[in-house]
């Protein structure tokens, strides 16, 4: 029996989509199913709401992200005109100070060495310049001696 209801069914007009048969197997146009369609709808439409808020947080998100970059570059133009400004400081402060080195090691040239020191020493020991007298010190023991002579002549 089972056998008989295939071969039925095979032998009927094959359906063609969106047509339902009807009384006397004639082939009536189908109605469309409105109720899926206003569902799909529906659902489209909740669809492109949800994309349009993630759409319109991810241009939120990309507004503040710019914003912060744009405040951390001014921030790090500056720092980096200070850091520019300071190396040019730094750099005038160092040709400076190797001038500076340079007259040193000039004067340094022109000074007197150890060994030069060192015999120069040795002249001044020799010579010893503490017993030498000075000329107001001369002037006084000639007038002294003067005054002394003046006054065994007159006794």
């Amino acid at each position: 029996m089972m056998h008989r209801q295939i071969k039925m069914a095979q032998l009927q007009a094959p359906q063609q989509p969106g047509q339902h048969p009807g009384l006397f197997h004639k082939n009536v146009p189908a109605q469309p199913d409105l109720s899926s369609f206003t569902e799909d709808i529906g659902n489209l439409s909740r669809r492109l709401r949800l994309l349009e808020e993630s759409f319109t947080n991810i241009r939120r998100v990309l507004q503040v992200t710019e914003q912060n970059v744009l405040g951390k570059n001014k921030v790090f133009s500056t720092e980096i005109r200070t850091l520019t400004s300071d190396i040019g400081d730094i750099k005038q402060e160092i040709a400076e100070i190797k001038e500076k080195i340079i007259e040193l090691v000039k004067e340094l040239k022109e000074t007197a060495k150890r060994d030069e020191v060192k015999v120069l020493e040795k002249y001044i020991n020799f010579w010893n310049p503490v017993k030498f007298v000075t000329q107001n010190e001369v002037e006084d023991i000639v007038k002294e001696i003067l005054k002394k002579s003046k006054e065994s002549a007159k006794k």
